[in-house]
């Protein structure tokens, strides 16, 4: 049976699917733009505290690539070796 209410007031569009893949994708789409959005508003709220954050984590990836390189670098040698 029709919602009496939808025909009443008018309604002549097609009710929104809740079940499926698509609707899920759609459902989580729009809970990572309200974090984003978050994100944004907190970053604009406190430029100091974002600052600080940007600058310590790009201070530990420099270490952990720096290590990370110099980890794999081939082991020197003491000697000159020159080539004939």
């Amino acid at each position: 049976m029709a919602n009496v209410k939808n025909l009443k007031t008018g309604f002549t569009g097609e009710l929104e699917k809740t079940d499926g893949l698509a609707a899920k994708a759609r459902q989580a789409a729009g809970y990572v733009k309200e974090e984003a959005g978050a994100v944004t508003r907190s970053a604009q709220d406190h430029p100091s505290a974002t600052g600080t954050a940007l600058l310590v984590f790009g201070a530990a990836a420099f270490i952990a690539g720096y290590l990370i390189g110099s980890g794999s670098a081939p082991e020197r040698s003491r000697y000159w070796h020159w080539d004939r």
